[in-house]
Protein backbone atom coordinates (compact mmCIF):
# COMPACT_ATOMS: atom_id res chain seq x y z
CA UNK A 1 0.00 0.00 0.00
CA UNK A 2 2.72 2.21 0.49
CA UNK A 3 4.03 1.90 -2.69
CA UNK A 4 1.32 3.06 -4.07
CA UNK A 5 0.61 6.04 -1.68
CA UNK A 6 4.01 7.26 -2.68
CA UNK A 7 3.03 6.88 -6.41
CA UNK A 8 -0.20 9.34 -5.33
CA UNK A 9 2.34 11.97 -3.47
CA UNK A 10 4.29 12.26 -6.78
CA UNK A 11 1.43 12.21 -9.19
CA UNK A 12 0.44 15.19 -6.73
CA UNK A 13 3.81 16.87 -7.07
CA UNK A 14 4.08 17.11 -10.81
CA UNK A 15 1.11 19.58 -11.16
CA UNK A 16 3.33 22.05 -13.31
CA UNK A 17 4.27 25.16 -11.36
CA UNK A 18 6.64 27.36 -14.03
CA UNK A 19 6.63 24.14 -16.46
CA UNK A 20 5.70 20.94 -17.14
CA UNK A 21 7.96 18.53 -14.93
CA UNK A 22 6.54 15.56 -15.80
CA UNK A 23 9.71 14.73 -18.36
CA UNK A 24 12.00 15.47 -15.77
CA UNK A 25 10.07 13.46 -13.21
CA UNK A 26 9.88 10.71 -15.53
CA UNK A 27 13.63 10.23 -15.74
CA UNK A 28 13.90 9.70 -12.10
CA UNK A 29 11.70 6.98 -11.11
CA UNK A 30 11.70 5.33 -7.49
CA UNK A 31 13.77 8.25 -6.42
CA UNK A 32 11.28 9.92 -4.40
CA UNK A 33 10.79 6.77 -2.54
CA UNK A 34 14.00 5.74 -1.97
CA UNK A 35 15.31 9.78 -0.41
CA UNK A 36 11.94 9.42 1.98
CA UNK A 37 13.06 6.19 3.38
CA UNK A 38 16.65 7.80 3.89
CA UNK A 39 14.89 10.56 5.71
CA UNK A 40 13.05 8.55 8.09
CA UNK A 41 16.34 6.12 8.78
CA UNK A 42 18.05 9.75 9.49
CA UNK A 43 15.02 10.34 12.10
CA UNK A 44 15.58 6.52 13.51
CA UNK A 45 18.74 7.16 13.82
CA UNK A 46 19.03 10.87 15.53
CA UNK A 47 21.34 11.82 13.03
CA UNK A 48 22.14 15.70 11.72
CA UNK A 49 21.48 16.29 8.17
CA UNK A 50 21.95 18.89 6.42
CA UNK A 51 19.98 20.93 4.17
CA UNK A 52 21.10 23.47 1.51
CA UNK A 53 19.32 25.92 -0.61
CA UNK A 54 18.80 29.54 -1.26
CA UNK A 55 18.95 31.25 -4.90
CA UNK A 56 19.86 34.61 -5.41
CA UNK A 57 17.89 36.59 -8.03
CA UNK A 58 20.57 38.62 -9.74
CA UNK A 59 18.80 39.86 -12.69
CA UNK A 60 15.59 41.01 -10.49
CA UNK A 61 15.02 44.92 -10.14
CA UNK A 62 15.83 44.23 -6.73
CA UNK A 63 18.11 41.51 -6.59
CA UNK A 64 17.10 38.83 -3.80
CA UNK A 65 16.67 35.23 -2.58
CA UNK A 66 13.60 33.87 -3.95
CA UNK A 67 10.45 31.89 -2.49
CA UNK A 68 10.88 29.14 -3.40
CA UNK A 69 13.13 27.03 -1.62
CA UNK A 70 13.43 28.38 2.18
CA UNK A 71 9.92 27.78 2.47
CA UNK A 72 9.61 23.89 1.63
CA UNK A 73 13.21 23.77 3.40
CA UNK A 74 12.10 25.09 6.77
CA UNK A 75 9.14 22.92 6.27
CA UNK A 76 11.33 19.99 5.92
CA UNK A 77 13.78 20.53 8.61
CA UNK A 78 10.55 20.91 11.30
CA UNK A 79 9.66 16.94 10.10
CA UNK A 80 13.13 16.23 10.51
CA UNK A 81 13.05 17.62 14.14
CA UNK A 82 9.59 15.49 14.34
CA UNK A 83 10.97 12.14 13.68
CA UNK A 84 14.32 12.90 15.84
CA UNK A 85 17.04 14.39 13.55
CA UNK A 86 19.01 17.28 13.53
CA UNK A 87 18.51 19.50 10.46
CA UNK A 88 20.85 21.79 9.86
CA UNK A 89 20.62 24.33 7.22
CA UNK A 90 23.44 25.27 5.15
CA UNK A 91 23.20 29.29 2.39
CA UNK A 92 25.06 31.70 1.58
CA UNK A 93 25.35 35.04 2.00
CA UNK A 94 22.74 36.41 -0.62
CA UNK A 95 19.94 33.64 0.89
CA UNK A 96 20.95 33.97 4.26
CA UNK A 97 18.12 36.68 5.56
CA UNK A 98 15.21 34.74 3.90
CA UNK A 99 16.84 31.46 4.97
CA UNK A 100 16.77 32.08 8.37
CA UNK A 101 13.44 34.27 8.87
CA UNK A 102 11.66 30.78 7.39
CA UNK A 103 13.51 28.86 10.05
CA UNK A 104 12.82 30.61 12.85
CA UNK A 105 9.16 31.10 11.84
CA UNK A 106 9.00 26.91 12.72
CA UNK A 107 11.68 27.22 15.20
CA UNK A 108 13.34 24.70 12.51
CA UNK A 109 16.89 23.67 12.54
CA UNK A 110 20.30 25.23 12.76
CA UNK A 111 21.35 28.00 9.72
CA UNK A 112 25.01 27.68 8.80
CA UNK A 113 25.96 30.45 6.32
CA UNK A 114 28.85 30.24 3.78
CA UNK A 115 30.69 32.98 2.11
CA UNK A 116 30.12 33.17 -1.62
CA UNK A 117 33.88 34.05 -1.68
CA UNK A 118 34.63 30.60 -0.20
CA UNK A 119 36.17 27.64 -2.13
CA UNK A 120 35.00 24.52 -2.94
CA UNK A 121 37.79 22.72 -0.53
CA UNK A 122 36.83 25.28 1.81
CA UNK A 123 33.15 24.30 1.43
CA UNK A 124 33.82 20.78 1.63
CA UNK A 125 35.79 21.12 4.99
CA UNK A 126 33.30 22.77 6.72
CA UNK A 127 30.45 20.42 5.77
CA UNK A 128 32.74 17.63 6.62
CA UNK A 129 33.06 19.08 10.18
CA UNK A 130 29.60 19.29 10.42
CA UNK A 131 29.43 15.33 10.40
CA UNK A 132 26.26 15.07 8.65
CA UNK A 133 24.87 11.47 8.14
CA UNK A 134 22.62 13.17 4.87
CA UNK A 135 22.89 15.98 2.50
CA UNK A 136 19.70 17.41 0.65
CA UNK A 137 19.90 20.25 -1.47
CA UNK A 138 16.58 22.30 -1.66
CA UNK A 139 15.71 24.67 -5.47
CA UNK A 140 19.82 24.75 -4.77
CA UNK A 141 21.86 25.94 -8.49
CA UNK A 142 24.44 24.02 -9.33
CA UNK A 143 27.02 24.34 -12.11
CA UNK A 144 26.62 23.28 -15.97
CA UNK A 145 28.58 21.12 -17.64
CA UNK A 146 30.93 24.30 -18.45
CA UNK A 147 31.48 25.00 -14.65
CA UNK A 148 29.26 28.32 -14.65
CA UNK A 149 25.87 28.54 -12.33
CA UNK A 150 23.02 29.76 -14.64
CA UNK A 151 19.61 30.48 -13.71
CA UNK A 152 16.56 29.32 -15.80
CA UNK A 153 16.78 32.53 -18.16
CA UNK A 154 20.54 31.72 -18.55
CA UNK A 155 21.44 34.58 -16.60
CA UNK A 156 25.28 33.82 -15.01
CA UNK A 157 24.83 33.64 -11.14
CA UNK A 158 28.55 32.08 -10.80
CA UNK A 159 29.75 35.10 -8.52
CA UNK A 160 27.15 35.31 -6.45
CA UNK A 161 26.46 31.77 -5.37
CA UNK A 162 28.79 29.51 -3.07
CA UNK A 163 29.54 26.36 -4.40
CA UNK A 164 27.78 24.41 -1.86
CA UNK A 165 27.51 21.57 -4.29
CA UNK A 166 31.18 20.69 -3.90
CA UNK A 167 30.25 18.93 -0.37
CA UNK A 168 27.55 16.78 -2.61
CA UNK A 169 31.13 14.55 -3.21
CA UNK A 170 32.00 13.89 0.45
CA UNK A 171 32.78 10.20 1.00
CA UNK A 172 29.91 8.63 3.22
CA UNK A 173 27.24 10.99 3.04
CA UNK A 174 23.73 10.36 1.49
CA UNK A 175 22.89 13.04 -0.44
CA UNK A 176 19.50 13.67 -2.17
CA UNK A 177 18.24 16.94 -4.30
CA UNK A 178 14.76 18.70 -4.93
CA UNK A 179 14.25 20.61 -8.01
CA UNK A 180 12.08 21.60 -10.24
CA UNK A 181 13.97 23.47 -13.32
CA UNK A 182 16.85 21.54 -14.41
CA UNK A 183 19.63 23.74 -13.32
CA UNK A 184 19.81 22.17 -9.50
CA UNK A 185 22.13 20.64 -7.31
CA UNK A 186 20.47 16.67 -8.14
CA UNK A 187 19.83 16.68 -11.75
CA UNK A 188 23.05 15.12 -12.74
CA UNK A 189 20.91 12.37 -12.12
CA UNK A 190 18.52 13.37 -15.32
CA UNK A 191 20.60 12.55 -18.68
CA UNK A 192 21.22 15.89 -20.24
CA UNK A 193 19.45 15.15 -23.40
CA UNK A 194 16.49 14.90 -21.37
CA UNK A 195 17.01 18.28 -20.00
CA UNK A 196 17.55 20.05 -23.11
CA UNK A 197 14.22 18.63 -24.69
CA UNK A 198 11.92 19.66 -21.88
CA UNK A 199 13.89 22.99 -20.23
CA UNK A 200 14.14 25.61 -22.34
CA UNK A 201 17.63 26.98 -22.50
CA UNK A 202 17.78 23.09 -21.43
CA UNK A 203 20.95 22.25 -23.35
CA UNK A 204 23.18 25.26 -21.66
CA UNK A 205 21.55 25.65 -18.01
CA UNK A 206 21.19 21.56 -16.88
CA UNK A 207 23.19 21.19 -13.89
CA UNK A 208 25.59 18.16 -13.87
CA UNK A 209 25.99 17.48 -10.53
CA UNK A 210 24.25 14.20 -9.34
CA UNK A 211 23.21 12.91 -5.88
CA UNK A 212 22.05 9.40 -4.84
CA UNK A 213 18.03 10.32 -5.02
CA UNK A 214 16.27 13.03 -6.79
CA UNK A 215 13.04 14.37 -6.09
CA UNK A 216 11.55 16.41 -9.04
CA UNK A 217 8.42 18.73 -8.25
CA UNK A 218 6.54 21.26 -10.03
CA UNK A 219 7.60 23.83 -7.39
CA UNK A 220 10.51 22.64 -5.31
CA UNK A 221 8.89 23.98 -1.56
CA UNK A 222 6.30 21.31 -3.15
CA UNK A 223 8.58 18.79 -3.46
CA UNK A 224 9.25 19.30 0.50
CA UNK A 225 5.82 18.76 1.15
CA UNK A 226 5.50 16.00 -0.32
CA UNK A 227 8.73 14.19 1.49
CA UNK A 228 6.66 15.27 4.29
CA UNK A 229 3.87 13.54 3.07
CA UNK A 230 6.08 10.66 2.64
CA UNK A 231 7.52 10.80 5.94
CA UNK A 232 3.75 10.24 7.66
CA UNK A 233 3.26 7.65 6.15
CA UNK A 234 6.49 6.02 6.43
CA UNK A 235 6.59 6.84 10.47
CA UNK A 236 2.66 6.59 11.55
CA UNK A 237 4.04 6.93 15.31
CA UNK A 238 4.54 10.91 13.95
CA UNK A 239 2.03 11.43 11.19
CA UNK A 240 -0.42 13.53 13.21
CA UNK A 241 2.87 15.98 13.53
CA UNK A 242 3.84 15.96 10.01
CA UNK A 243 0.43 16.15 8.51
CA UNK A 244 -0.33 19.49 10.42
CA UNK A 245 2.90 20.69 8.86
CA UNK A 246 1.15 19.92 5.41
CA UNK A 247 -1.77 22.73 6.49
CA UNK A 248 -1.95 25.31 3.50
CA UNK A 249 -2.29 27.87 6.41
CA UNK A 250 1.55 26.37 7.86
CA UNK A 251 2.81 27.24 4.14
CA UNK A 252 1.33 30.83 3.81
CA UNK A 253 3.04 31.74 7.82
CA UNK A 254 6.27 30.47 6.30
CA UNK A 255 5.81 32.07 2.88
CA UNK A 256 4.24 35.34 4.43
CA UNK A 257 7.79 35.58 6.53
CA UNK A 258 9.86 34.93 3.55
CA UNK A 259 8.55 38.19 2.03
CA UNK A 260 8.75 40.13 4.90
CA UNK A 261 12.22 38.86 4.89
CA UNK A 262 12.73 40.23 1.16
CA UNK A 263 12.65 37.11 -0.59
CA UNK A 264 10.93 37.61 -4.31
CA UNK A 265 9.29 35.22 -6.62
CA UNK A 266 11.63 33.52 -8.55
CA UNK A 267 9.57 33.76 -11.94
CA UNK A 268 8.47 37.23 -12.11
CA UNK A 269 10.92 38.61 -10.14
CA UNK A 270 8.99 40.68 -7.93
CA UNK A 271 8.14 40.45 -4.04
CA UNK A 272 4.57 39.02 -2.91
CA UNK A 273 3.55 35.66 -1.73
CA UNK A 274 3.64 33.73 -4.44
CA UNK A 275 5.95 30.78 -5.79
CA UNK A 276 7.12 30.42 -9.12
CA UNK A 277 4.52 33.34 -9.88
CA UNK A 278 1.55 30.67 -8.08
CA UNK A 279 -0.24 32.43 -5.68
CA UNK A 280 -0.96 30.74 -2.66
CA UNK A 281 -4.39 30.43 -3.37
CA UNK A 282 -3.48 28.70 -6.51
CA UNK A 283 -1.74 25.79 -4.55
CA UNK A 284 -3.68 25.40 -1.43
CA UNK A 285 -5.63 22.49 -2.41
CA UNK A 286 -2.25 20.57 -3.81
CA UNK A 287 -1.08 20.82 0.03
CA UNK A 288 -4.56 19.71 1.09
CA UNK A 289 -4.47 16.90 -1.03
CA UNK A 290 -0.69 15.85 0.21
CA UNK A 291 -2.55 16.12 3.47
CA UNK A 292 -5.08 13.31 2.91
CA UNK A 293 -2.88 11.39 1.27
CA UNK A 294 -1.45 10.77 4.57
CA UNK A 295 -4.59 8.71 5.92
CA UNK A 296 -3.77 5.99 3.21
Amino acid sequence: MTAEAFAAVERVLQRPGARDVTGLAGAVPGQFARLTRELAAAGRARSRVGLTTGVHIAWAPTPAAETDGPVGTAVLAAALSTLGAEPVVLTDDPCAQVTAACLEELDAGRLEVVPVSAGGRQVADRVAALRLSHLVAVERLGPAADGRVLTMRGFDVTDCTAPLHAAFALPGLVTGAVGDGGNEIGMGNVPAAVIAACVAHGERIACRVPVDALVVAGTSNWGCSGLVAGLALLVPEHRAALAALLEPAVDAQVLDAATAAGAIDGVTGRPGATVDGVPVAGYADLLADLRHLTRE
